[in-house]
């Protein structure tokens, strides 16, 4: 069985990560905001859909932007470390590890409005 969630962004790409990073003197303050904001949204996200506890998982990631000018790799880069960590805090998996990750696959699509950016994530258990 298979379980999916869709989270609706855009989510912070790697760039923004870099950018949050070197703010404030470089010290990481801005990425730590911006991760821990991120990481409980997608948890709250993953616990309203229900998914079961699992021992281990691969993920789905289905990117979705409505123009060019993020590239795919930066977007799913950063979007995904958040969705694995967010699946350890939610409890659907213990961690993020090799012992839990069995691996990802990644599809981009750009839409024209009213469809709204984000990601739609699929988790298979294996």
């Amino acid at each position: 069985m298979t379980y999916s969630f869709w989270v609706p962004g855009p989510l912070p790409c790697l760039n923004d990560i870099i950018a949050a990073a070197k703010g404030f003197g470089g010290r990481g303050y801005g990425y730590s905001k911006l991760k821990a904001e991120w990481t409980q949204k997608i948890a709250w996200i993953i616990k309203a859909a229900h998914i079961p506890k699992c021992e281990r998982i691969r993920c789905e990631f289905e990117w979705v932007s409505k123009d060019k000018r993020r590239d795919p790799d930066g977007v799913e880069a950063a979007g995904a470390k958040f969705v694995w960590d967010s699946l350890q805090l939610s409890g659907v998996i213990e961690n993020d590890g090799w012992s839990q990750n069995a691996g990802s696959t990644h599809t981009h699509r750009l839409v024209d409005k009213p469809e709204r950016p984000g990601v739609r994530v699929t988790i298979v258990p294996v």
